[in-house]
């Protein structure tokens, strides 16, 4: 009995001496074998170059992950860990998050929608910069949207922006917006939005671009009324 004691006894001793000498001695030179490194600066440059430059250090690649970004484009590193200028030991894996560019939505349709409801649809995507302008409309109730720009079915970043054109209704005494320099297509468009009827339309030599107004009446900021006719004149070019 005294001799298996004895014998545990030896073991105990020869394990713990063993267990020194390791962490002492052997330990710090497997420790001892790398180099203090300072991590690079990779926020900014291409996945390709970043990988590069990161084995170039003596260092890991570790893993990627990607990111809707707006402020660099798709494929570029947009964070590091660890930070930049970190010292880390040669062989450190360094995990970087990279750029998927922003995110692309689809205007949707929201023509005769009620302006809330237009305007929860599109922040629902995630779209945040909305701007809203009314325009006059004999046909469209007060209120409801008469179209929106980029137009339905454009894909633009989620960032926007996006504006909302939105009816004013088409009754009362209002300033009679300028057409000159627009081209006859949207002047035609700014008078029925407005409850306008053309009166007449006529084109003359001119050394403006052909198709652009270049004369109406009444001018704009003359007080008119819905059903008013408006005249225009416009640019055939030179002949």
């Amino acid at each position: 009995m005294k001799k298996i004691l004895l014998w545990i006894v030896i073991l105990v001793c020869a394990f713990g001496l063993g267990f020194l000498v390791f962490n002492l001695l052997i330990m710090p030179r497997i420790a001892g074998t790398g180099k203090n490194v300072t991590v690079p600066d990779l926020v900014g440059k291409p996945l390709a170059e970043a990988q590069k430059i990161i084995l170039g250090q003596e260092l890991e690649f570790g893993s990627v992950r990607a990111v809707y970004d707006t402020s660099y484009g798709h494929g570029f590193v947009v964070g590091q860990k660890p930070l930049a200028g970190s010292v880390v030991r040669s062989g450190r894996s360094i995990n970087l998050i990279v750029s998927k560019g922003p995110q692309i939505v689809k205007i949707p349709f929201l023509e005769q929608m009620g302006l809330e409801q237009g305007l929860r649809v599109l922040t629902s995507l995630g779209i945040n910069q909305i701007s809203i302008d009314s325009l006059r409309s004999a046909t469209i109730p007060s209120g409801k949207i008469l179209g929106v720009e980029p137009g339905p079915g454009s894909e633009i970043p989620v960032s926007g922006p996006v504006k909302i054109f939105v009816s004013s209704g088409g009754s009362g005494i209002f300033l009679m917006p300028s057409l000159i320099g627009l081209p006859v297509d949207i002047a035609l468009d700014t008078i029925n939005y407005n409850g306008l009827i053309l009166g007449s339309l006529q084109t003359i030599p001119s050394d403006e671009w052909p198709g652009l107004v270049i004369i109406q009446y009444p001018e704009a900021g003359m007080r008119v009324k819905t059903s008013d006719t408006v005249r225009m004149i416009v640019s055939r070019g030179q002949e």
